[in-house]
């Protein structure tokens, strides 16, 4: 299902939008920031149409819980900055989130890659809506959702 959108993208060229989304995962992946360290380790980096984005995750020992699996957390941020790489391939407008939800399926543990696929389902006027979907070679390890509020920069409150 190709994504929806009720915005123009930022450029009729796609490797234009595709190099957008991989400079905002580079910028964040040699930042000091909570989430440099999974982007940082992210390999593979590729759109294949507008809207999507996908990578693949070694999982390292700095990325695990005490049990050697891939930490909740790290899937979570992986979920909310690889959607918004998605998303960057249609906007520039990278947005705030307003709902960011995960579900936990399997673990992935140490030594195993995970291959991480995003989609951008719709692009509205002011809200952006995205999935992620992580698998290694057991299966499905987790699969997100996130919600984006877009900035209308020319709107001006009636306040």
């Amino acid at each position: 299902m190709a994504p929806s959108s009720d915005i123009t993208p930022t450029d009729d060229s796609e490797a234009t939008s595709v190099s957008h989304a991989r400079a905002f995962i580079a910028d964040a992946a040699r930042g000091r920031t909570f989430d440099a360290l999974p982007l940082s380790l992210c390999a593979n980096e590729r759109a294949t149409r507008r809207g999507t984005f996908a990578c693949e995750l070694d999982v390292t020992e700095a990325l695990t819980n005490r049990f050697g699996t891939l930490h909740g957390g790290a899937i979570a941020t992986l979920v909310d900055v690889l959607t918004t790489a998605a998303l960057l391939t249609m906007t520039t407008r990278g947005g705030v989130s307003t709902d960011l939800n995960v579900s936990y399926v399997a673990p992935a543990r140490v030594g195993t890659r995970v291959f991480i696929t995003c989609e951008v389902l719709k692009v509205g006027k002011t809200l952006a809506w995205m999935s992620c979907e992580m698998r290694n070679e057991d299966g499905i390890v987790a699969v997100g959702r996130h919600t984006k509020f877009l900035p209308v920069s020319l709107v001006m409150s009636k306040l």
